[in-house]
C-alpha cells in the first residue's frame, strides 16, 4: 500500500433517489486521509449537512460528475483533487478499488456495521493492539450501497466484537436502536427529544411486566415494528385508562408541569429506555461470558446511532466497572467515513498506528476583519479587541455569547468550537437559550467542566471528552448549577484538559477562580432544524438575529451593535444550498423515474424498508398499486402516518 492521501466517501450517487428527494444513506460525509509508512493521519473530515444545511444530510448526488465536482472542490483546500488520491473508498461509482471492504471477508454481517465497529476500535490503535477491548456497533440497520445483499440474505446486522492483543473476533448482537426508531415515526419526535423528554417529567407507569425485545436482524422492519407498535398500544391503553384512583397502583399520576401527550410520551419512553438498558446489559454479559475476561480488564466501545444514548452508556460502565470507553465523536453514520477508511487501512496493512486525539477536524474559518468589514455586517460592529478571560467572565456573566473557535468539531454535538456558552448558576439561562433555539422549555443544557473537578462534583463520573455520558450531580452542588441539570438532577457531560482547549479551558478556569463554578453551559450554535453553524459569517448573521451582544471569533472579542436594523430574517445559505441541480428539467426527470406516479408517501416508506425493493419495483405499472396499498396498510397500521403526512408534504 503507497504512502500517499486516500478518500473515504458515504456519499450516495443515485439520479432517481435525487430526483425523487429519497433518502438512502443519511449523514454523509466525506473524510480525506495520509499515510506514510505505518502511520495514519486524518487529514480533514467533511460532513456534508454543515455545507448544504440539509440537517442529517441525506439527499444522493444526481450523478458521478456532480459528485466529482463537489469533492474536488473540498479537496481544493489542501490544493488536491480526486486525481491525487492513491484510492478512493466508499461510494459505488466513485472508488477507485473495490477491494477496501468486509463484504467478501465475513459474508454474514452487514458491511456498515463493520464499519460502525472500526471507527471506534481502530480511533486508538495503541490501545487494540495491547488491551482488551468488547466493541457493539447498535444501531437502526445498514445502508445497502456497498452491500446490496444485506437485507436479502438476512445478514447479522447488528455487530459486536471482542479484542485481545489486536486480534478480532466478531459475534452477532441485538439492538435497542429499533425502539428508538419505530418511536421517532409513532410520536414525530427526534430520538433525542425523545430521550429528554423520558428523564424530563416525573410521571411514570408502576409495576409493569417487563419485556425484551431481541432484534437480531433487521430483516423486514415492518414486522419488528409491528412488535414494538403492539407494545406500546398496550402501554397507552392503560395510560389512558388510568385515573386518579389508580395513582399509586398504575402510575404515579400525571407531572403537571406538562400536557396529556407529554406526560404520556414520557411514561412511554421511560419504559423504552429501561428496554434498552436490558438489551444491552444482554449483548454487554454475552461479550465479556464470550471473552473470559472482565470488565475491569477491559475497554468498552459502542457505537451506532444508539452510543448517543448516554444513560445507557453510563449504566455499562458503571455496572461492568470497565477500564475505560473508546469511542468517537461521531459514533451516529457521521462516523461511516472514518470506520470505512480505518477498515481498509486494516484489511490492506493491518497494522498501523492512528491516534483520532480529538474532534476537531471540520473546516477551518478565518478572515473575521475581511467578513465584518463587508456588507452588511460593517455597521453592526461596535468594537473588535484580542480574548481576555477577566472580560470573558464579566460577558459570560452579563449573558450568554457565541464561541466559535477554530476547526469544527466532527460529529452531531456541539464540544466548544461552535458553541453558545452561558452562565450555570442561573435557570434563566437554559430558559433564555431553549428560547433562542425555539425548543421546549424542558430541553436540558449540556455542561462543559474542567476535567480535574469532575469528581467533585458528579457521582460516579469518568472523563467525557464527547459528551457520550450522563452523571448525578452531587447534592451539595445542585443548587450551584441549576442551568445544566435535567428535571432529574442528572447532566450530559463534556469534560475538557488545558492541553486540549487552552482558550475555552482559560475561560472556564477564569470563571471557576470568581464563581467558585468550573462549568459553563454548552449547547449548539444553530437555529431549530438547522445544522451546526460552519463559517464566520453563519454565526454572525446567528447573532444578529437572536440579539446576541457578543460573539467571539478565533480569540477575538467582537461586540454587536443596531440588531435592529439587521434585515435578514433567516439562516443565510450554505456554500452548497444549491446541491438539487435539475431546476427546471425536474418535473421532466420526475416522469422519467417515477413514470407511474408513486405517492411521496409510499415512496418514503419504500426506500425506508430497503427489504421491499426485492418485493416490488416502482418502474413497474403492475408493482405500482400493490405497494401503495401495502405501504398504506402499514403505515396507518403502525400508527405512523402523522410522520409520513407530514415528510410527504415538504
Amino acid at each position: 500500500m503507497k504512502d500517499g492521501y486516500y478518500l473515504s466517501a458515504y456519499i450516495d450517487i443515485n439520479t432517481q433517489a435525487h430526483i425523487l428527494d429519497l433518502e438512502i444513506r443519511h449523514d454523509q460525509n466525506v473524510s480525506l486521509w495520509k499515510k506514510e509508512g505505518d502511520h495514519v493521519q486524518l487529514i480533514h473530515y467533511w460532513e456534508l449537512e454543515r455545507l448544504t444545511g440539509y440537517k442529517q444530510h441525506s439527499t444522493s448526488f444526481l450523478d458521478i460528475d456532480q459528485a466529482r465536482r463537489v469533492i474536488n472542490s473540498l479537496l481544493d483546500t489542501y490544493q488536491l483533487s480526486l486525481n491525487d488520491m492513491n484510492e478512493v473508498w466508499g461510494s459505488p461509482g466513485l472508488d477507485t478499488v473495490d477491494d477496501y471492504h468486509s463484504v467478501e471477508d465475513f459474508p454474514e454481517y452487514a458491511y456498515h456495521s463493520v464499519a460502525h465497529l472500526f471507527s471506534a476500535i481502530y480511533s486508538e490503535t495503541r490501545l487494540l493492539q495491547h488491551d482488551n477491548i468488547i466493541g457493539l456497533a447498535v444501531d437502526h440497520g445498514p445502508d445497502h450501497v456497498n452491500d446490496p445483499n444485506v437485507y436479502r440474505d438476512n445478514k447479522y446486522c447488528y455487530i459486536g466484537c471482542i479484542v485481545k492483543n489486536g486480534q478480532i473476533e466478531f459475534y452477532p448482537l441485538y439492538s435497542p436502536a429499533l425502539l428508538w426508531a419505530y418511536c421517532r415515526l409513532r410520536y414525530n419526535l427526534r430520538e433525542g427529544t425523545l430521550m429528554a423528554l423520558a428523564s424530563a417529567s416525573t410521571s411514570e407507569l408502576l409495576d409493569v411486566e417487563e419485556e425484551t425485545f431481541l432484534f437480531q436482524t433487521t430483516g423486514v422492519l415492518n414486522n419488528s415494528y409491528q412488535v414494538i407498535s403492539d407494545y406500546i398500544d398496550g402501554l397507552e391503553k392503560n395510560i389512558d385508562q388510568a385515573t386518579e384512583q389508580d395513582i399509586g397502583i398504575v402510575f404515579n399520576g400525571f407531572d403537571k408541569a406538562f400536557d396529556y401527550q407529554d406526560n404520556k410520551i414520557s411514561m412511554v419512553m421511560k419504559e423504552i429506555q429501561k428496554m434498552s438498558i436490558r438489551i444491552m446489559d444482554l449483548n454487554v454479559k454475552n461479550l465479556l461470558e464470550r471473552s473470559g475476561i472482565e470488565g475491569k480488564d477491559t475497554y468498552l466501545s459502542i457505537t451506532g446511532g444508539f452510543a448517543l444514548n448516554c444513560p445507557t452508556n453510563t449504566y455499562l460502565m458503571q455496572k461492568y466497572n470497565f477500564k475505560g470507553f473508546i469511542s468517537t465523536p461521531c459514533v451516529s453514520d457521521t462516523g461511516m467515513s472514518m470506520g470505512i477508511a480505518l477498515y481498509a487501512f486494516y484489511k490492506k496493512i493491518h497494522t498501523f498506528h492512528f491516534s483520532l486525539g480529538n474532534s476537531y477536524y471540520g473546516n477551518q474559518h478565518n478572515g473575521l476583519l475581511t467578513v465584518i468589514e463587508s456588507e452588511p455586517y460593517q455597521k453592526h460592529i461596535l468594537s473588535i479587541s484580542e480574548f481576555n478571560p477577566e472580560e470573558a467572565v464579566r460577558d459570560l456573566i452579563n449573558g450568554p455569547f457565541i464561541w466559535f473557535y477554530g476547526r469544527s468539531e466532527i460529529g452531531p454535538r456541539a464540544l466548544g468550537n461552535r458553541s453558545i456558552i452561558a452562565d450555570p448558576r442561573y435557570n434563566d439561562a437554559k430558559t433564555l437559550l431553549n428560547q433562542v433555539k425555539d425548543r421546549q422549555w424542558w430541553r436540558p443544557v449540556a455542561p462543559i467542566i474542567l476535567e480535574e473537578h469532575l469528581k467533585e462534583w458528579f457521582d460516579g463520573s469518568e472523563k467525557s471528552p464527547y459528551m457520550l455520558h450522563t452523571y448525578h450531580i452531587r447534592e451539595d452542588k445542585k443548587n450551584q448549577v441549576p442551568a445544566i441539570l435535567h428535571l432529574d438532577n442528572s447532566a450530559r457531560i463534556q469534560t475538557i484538559k488545558k492541553d486540549e482547549k487552552d482558550l475555552l479551558y482559560g475561560l472556564i478556569e477564569k470563571f471557576n477562580e470568581e464563581t467558585g463554578v468550573p462549568i459553563v453551559c454548552n449547547t449548539s450554535l444553530n437555529d431549530k432544524g438547522e445544522p451546526i453553524i460552519d463559517r464566520i459569517e453563519e454565526a454572525i448573521n446567528f447573532a444578529l438575529r437572536k440579539n446576541f451582544k457578543i460573539i467571539y471569533v478565533n480569540g477575538m472579542r467582537v461586540e454587536l451593535h443596531r440588531h435592529g436594523e439587521y434585515e435578514e430574517n433567516r439562516p443565510l445559505p450554505r456554500p452548497l444550498r444549491t446541491f438539487h441541480s435539475v431546476g427546471r428539467m425536474k418535473e421532466i426527470y420526475t416522469k422519467l423515474y417515477n413514470p407511474f406516479n408513486v405517492s411521496k408517501r409510499a415512496l418514503i416508506f419504500y426506500y425506508m424498508l430497503p427489504d421491499l425493493m426485492n418485493r416490488y419495483d416502482i418502474m413497474r405499472k403492475e408493482d405500482v398499486q400493490e405497494l401503495e396499498n401495502y405501504a398504506d396498510d402499514c403505515i396507518n397500521k403502525l400508527r405512523i402516518a402523522a410522520f409520513f403526512d407530514k415528510i410527504a408534504g415538504k
